[in-house]
């Protein structure tokens, strides 16, 4: 397909995509969505990416501060908290009149999840800040990457995770379509630093299978010990 030519159309047609995602795929992928929306804005991730060494870009896009992150509440279904990204998968790629080609991304192409235990503060900003990373460092994560982080994921002295890893969820697809383009979605495993050195050495498929038999699997246990490697 064709984005619109007419530039108020093709707002329209973006606007309609962001809806289409949050609307329609996100309550089929995740059940019933909260309202809230935890936005870039309200964060100040973009402003401190920003002054950073790593800064790719001499200033913010407006546009950038009302993408955020929405939280689904455990249902039957997925009794956990889950909590995605949504604004990474927005046509801002795209321009008026421009092919949209079966295999072409949406945005940077993919949308970030964390699934927890239990409601926390932590999923939101470690995502929000991985949100800003991506926009203003232009760094771009993918399916089997891992990523360390400073001090502990909730900033707790007893926590021993250290990192994410990138995996698919077998319980969800791989990915969505939109009229936009395709967007993967990645879950994101929190990990300590050894179990993030055993992926490296011996595969993402083996760590996960560890975690898996120890009964965390793709849910984030800021609480856990680290499992036998």
């Amino acid at each position: 397909m064709k984005a619109p030519e007419n530039e108020a159309d093709f707002l329209q047609w973006y606007e309609d995509c962001w809806a289409d995602r949050d609307e329609v795929e996100y309550p089929k992928l995740f059940g019933a969505i909260s309202e809230d929306v935890y936005t870039l804005e309200q964060s100040g991730a973009l402003e401190a990416w920003l002054e950073s060494d790593l800064a790719e870009v001499k200033e913010l896009d407006p546009n950038w501060g009302g993408l955020g992150v929405r939280v689904a509440p455990p249902s039957p279904e997925y009794p956990y908290w889950t909590y995605v990204t949504s604004g990474l998968s927005n046509p801002f790629t795209a321009a008026p009149g421009q092919e949209i080609t079966s295999d072409a991304k949406s945005g940077i192409g993919y949308e970030m999840v964390i699934h927890t235990t239990e409601e926390a503060k932590w999923p939101v900003l470690r995502l929000l800040d991985m949100m800003a990373y991506n926009l203003v460092c232009l760094r771009a994560f993918a399916m089997g990457h891992r990523y360390p982080v400073e001090g502990t994921l909730d900033g707790s002295a007893d926590c021993k995770l250290n990192g994410f890893v990138f995996v698919k969820d077998p319980e969800r697809p791989s990915h969505f379509q939109l009229e936009s383009g395709k967007v993967e979605l990645l879950t994101l495993v929190g990990v300590t630093k050894n179990e993030m050195a055993f992926s490296r050495s011996n595969g993402m498929d083996r760590l996960l299978a560890k975690l898996v038999a120890a009964g965390t699997g793709y849910i984030t246990h800021t609480n856990r010990e680290q499992v036998q490697l």
